[in-house]
């Protein structure tokens, strides 16, 4: 065995139209373990992109989320961890994000493990090629000592990417006690959701996208095709059947996620200057900010504000 490759973590939320069906379906999926477990309701919120009400934490600490009121339903964030998916036989991980999607989830993250039991390269040789930047596909590189798993101490780490794609780098005998390096790729929203996608279609794609997500290696010239792969990652693809990319769709501008953009992220932001400045100064804040977003409107931008002129009858 040269490799392994699993899903790592699931993060997704859903809707219910009562508690009882939110309770139903967190119950399911505790039982859904072989060695079951169950949850229990923790006495703060939780804040993860946007806030809930309620959060909650299963017994043997395989599932974390919360959930809140949302007029008629409830909408609710669900975490699934590594810890869950080590206790699930490789059979049974198509049938459980199955189960997931049927539910109604909608996937926001998605992580996906491979294990490398050779060792193909050690850990200050990556690094090493981090900060000469012999790679491509990703634009950043970083190596901290990061907390891998929640509580645990912490493990030097390389971090190849940024926001929707992180691919990390560790040793995963000092964080899981497997003698193997792994290779840890995060996904979220359009990334996660094309990948999971293409792993209900195809359920031995998962390392491809995760040598999929990178390339080392070193330019012989100028010339963008003179890139020379090096040979343990070469080996790497060919133990992982090849690399695939993630095919995101075309962006679709959309006055809605924006605005829901603005309400999640942003709203706290405002809050602080609102309070801190004042009336008056956070006034001239705004107004700064709007005469600034208005130099960088694009057409679309136009677009929208005819629309909304229209819908609110306003002649700003």
């Amino acid at each position: 065995m040269s490799i392994t490759v699993r899903p790592d973590y699931f993060q997704g939320t859903c809707y219910f139209d009562s508690d009882s069906d939110l309770i139903a379906c967190l119950d399911l999926i505790c039982e859904l373990l072989p060695i079951g477990d169950s949850w229990s309701l923790k006495s703060k919120s939780l804040f993860c992109g946007e806030s809930f009400d309620h959060s909650f934490k299963s017994v043997r600490g395989k599932l974390y989320g919360g959930f809140r009121r949302e007029e008629q339903t409830w909408k609710m964030l669900l975490q699934v961890p590594g810890s869950y998916w080590s206790q699930l036989h490789s059979n049974n991980y198509l049938p459980f994000i199955s189960f997931l999607l049927d539910c109604g989830f909608n996937t926001t993250r998605f992580d996906v493990a491979l294990d490398d039991y050779n060792r193909r390269i050690d850990f200050n040789s990556i690094k090493k090629m981090g900060e000469l930047g012999h790679y491509r596909f990703v634009n950043s590189y970083k190596c901290i000592e990061s907390a891998i798993v929640r509580g645990a101490d912490l493990v030097p780490t390389c971090y190849f990417g940024s926001s929707d794609k992180i691919l990390r780098f560790y040793d995963a005998e000092v964080v899981h006690g497997i003698e193997a390096d792994r290779w840890e790729l995060q996904l979220r929203d359009h990334h996660a959701r094309n990948v999971v996608d293409q792993y209900l279609e195809n359920s031995n794609c998962l390392g491809t996208f995760v040598t999929g997500a990178i390339d080392f290696g070193f330019y012989s010239s100028s010339s963008s095709h003179s890139f020379q792969r090096v040979n343990w990652w070469q080996s790497l693809m060919e133990a992982a059947k090849g690399a695939r990319k993630i095919n995101l769709p075309d962006f679709e501008p959309c006055f809605e996620k924006s605005e829901n953009w603005l309400y999640n992220q942003v709203s706290p932001t405002l809050a602080v200057a609102f309070h801190g400045y004042g009336i008056q100064q956070f006034s001239s804040f705004i107004l700064n900010l709007i005469s600034e977003g208005t130099k960088r409107l694009k057409s679309y931008h136009i677009e929208w504000i005819n629309e909304l002129k229209k819908e609110y009858k306003t002649n700003g």
